[in-house]
């Protein structure tokens, strides 16, 4: 499908690791014609400074003559790059198929230590409007003292404050996004609600005008919960 395709939209589930991310990718993937894929090492990331680059080696410079130490950056054009980015991510990352209507990806690495405050979550998450637009964000969390015990988190030096920090990064930067892109494109959710009843990723998915079936996200998070209770991520 072409990156350009009207009929393509794009959904993130932003989050930290031991949360119970994965259970809501497995409930959005138990959908038809959806394709939301695990994590990238934060991928984008990169993708964003090295387009970042480009736009600001364009707008500050133009020199055209090879004696120049800007030599090039008359012709270097920001949008291109940016449309070629695009159909690398939807066809290489994402690799949606002919009868994909939703994609997009999960990642964690959002957590304290990966991202510098809330300022800078905030700014990649717009910039993955702009390679994607129509951007919808899932937003998820989890206590911080129940994340801590789980995993890896327990070996963490000081878990419990990296979590808080994350978790308020978080919460904050669904704030910016509903802010700047208006209703219907950020939601946040919380493990310990949408664990106890499903009905809360039901009625989030619906504000992010996905087309959720509340039968098969209820059948999905039962059976994702039940075999990974000691391993949620």
């Amino acid at each position: 499908m072409p990156a350009s395709s009207p009929g393509l939209s794009f959904l993130t589930i932003v989050t930290f690791g031991r949360s119970g991310s994965t259970a809501l990718q497995a409930a959005l993937n138990a959908h038809p014609d959806t394709i939301i894929r695990g994590e990238n090492y934060a991928a984008l990331r990169g993708m964003q400074e090295y387009i970042d680059a480009i736009a600001a080696a364009s707008d500050r410079h133009h020199a055209g003559k090879p004696q120049h130490p800007w030599f090039g950056t008359a012709r270097l054009d920001p949008r291109a790059i940016l449309a070629d980015q695009r159909r690398h991510v939807i066809e290489h990352l994402l690799r949606v198929k002919p009868t994909t209507r939703w994609t997009g990806f999960k990642e964690v690495r959002y957590e304290v230590g990966h991202i510098a405050d809330a300022d800078a979550l905030a700014n990649h998450l717009l910039f993955l409007n702009t390679l994607l637009p129509g951007m919808r964000y899932l937003v998820n969390v989890r206590d911080p003292q129940a994340a801590a015990r789980s995993g890896w988190w327990s070996r963490h030096p000081d878990g419990i404050g990296a979590l808080q920090q994350t978790v308020t990064n978080l919460h904050s930067a669904t704030h910016t996004l509903q802010s700047v892109l208006g209703p219907g494109r950020a939601v946040l959710v919380d493990h310990d609600q949408w664990n106890e009843d499903p009905q809360v990723v039901i009625d989030a998915l619906d504000e992010l005008t996905y087309p959720v079936d509340p039968t098969i996200v209820r059948s999905a998070l039962a059976e994702q919960l039940s075999h990974g209770k000691a391993n949620s991520s």
